[in-house]
């Protein structure tokens, strides 16, 4: 599928760079990357492509879902797990060894990147938080030697993080609220790969044995009191927190803090393209406030949270009055 459309713009940069480029003897040097040798793929390359390029049950929604904060790190997990039993699976199609080090070299690429997730608690704080698979999830997955002080680590940093900058925070009084509805569902492979990994320890002795007590540490509490039942039916971490701000005022702070992270930054980097070109020459004096409040409003009618001029007015009316206010009572 991918090939012809490949081989189709070799052939159109081939053709342009033909015209632009009447010196031969300096044709080798200004030769588009994709034109060169190294680049091109070879018959090998191919076969391997057309193998993991096959129709998957999964198309489009699911797959391309997975954008949350938390997902990242069992991501991975899942990622390579598939790729090992592509590795075991090597032998039974043709060339194995090209397809083994393509494999390989996959693994080392996923490897890489997964072991950047150890310069900040927030991947692994926010997957632990999602209620589906908590800790369980990791001592799982990490269950031999070598991998044993990974999971240490990890643990030794998400409490830090619990203890240097939620656990001393002050609560406030929060309001009744029901609580939340849970639904079944069809779970997706990597869904399954999750819950796989986290059920053997969800009703385990050690994770029963807790003491509600309103004293004890509102991070060991909710580790050591998984609800067995409704936990793996959660479909959204964020509301699942929203619910329990009065059960887990700071621990529920740290959880929506984190959740809500982008795993990305491509929006970001749009804003700041965006920001950018409203600050123009001519618009140099405009106030930080007013470009805060103006990307804002942007940000809400692009997703429907606004959907009339109107609306956009009253609010602006409103934020104009406050300034003024302010202003008055300045001087």
């Amino acid at each position: 599928m991918l090939r012809p459309f490949l081989e189709e713009m070799a052939e159109n940069v081939t053709l342009e760079f033909n015209k632009g480029c009447r010196n031969w003897a300096r044709r080798r040097e200004q030769m588009p990357l994709c034109l060169r040798e190294e680049s091109l793929l070879s018959e090998k390359d191919w076969k391997v492509v057309e193998l993991m390029d096959k129709p998957g049950a999964q198309r489009g929604g699911r797959i391309e879902a997975y954008g949350n904060m938390w997902d990242v790190a069992s991501i991975y997990e899942f990622l390579m797990d598939n790729v090992e039993e592509w590795k075991a699976a090597a032998g039974n199609y043709p060339d194995p060894e090209h397809f083994k080090i393509n494999i390989n070299l996959g693994w080392d690429k996923l490897n890489e990147y997964y072991t950047e997730l150890d310069a900040t608690p927030a991947y692994y704080a926010s997957a632990i938080l999602n209620p589906v698979s908590r800790w369980g999830y990791f001592e799982n997955s990490w269950t031999n030697k070598a991998q044993l002080p990974w999971l240490q680590e990890a643990k030794r940093i998400v409490r830090r993080l619990w203890e240097e900058v939620y656990k001393t925070l002050p609560t406030l009084v929060m309001p009744d609220k029901e609580p939340p509805l849970k639904r079944l569902k069809v779970m997706s492979a990597l869904e399954r790969h999750r819950a796989y990994r986290t059920s053997s320890l969800l009703g385990s002795p050690s994770s029963r044995e807790s003491s509600l007590n309103a004293d004890q540490d509102e991070y060991d509490r909710w580790l050591s009191n998984p609800d067995v039942k409704n936990d793996p039916l959660v479909t959204d971490p964020i509301q699942y927190w929203w619910e329990r701000r009065k059960e887990y005022p700071r621990l529920s702070q740290m959880a929506l803090d984190l959740l809500s992270v982008p795993p990305k930054s491509a929006e970001r980097e749009r804003l700041f393209s965006v920001a950018g070109q409203m600050v123009s020459p001519l618009r140099t004096r405009l106030e930080a406030s007013t470009i805060g409040v103006t990307q804002t409003l942007r940000s809400w009618v692009r997703h429907g949270l606004i959907n009339t001029i109107d609306t956009l007015i009253d609010v602006l009316r409103e934020v104009g009055e406050s300034i003024l206010w302010y202003a008055e009572e300045d001087g």
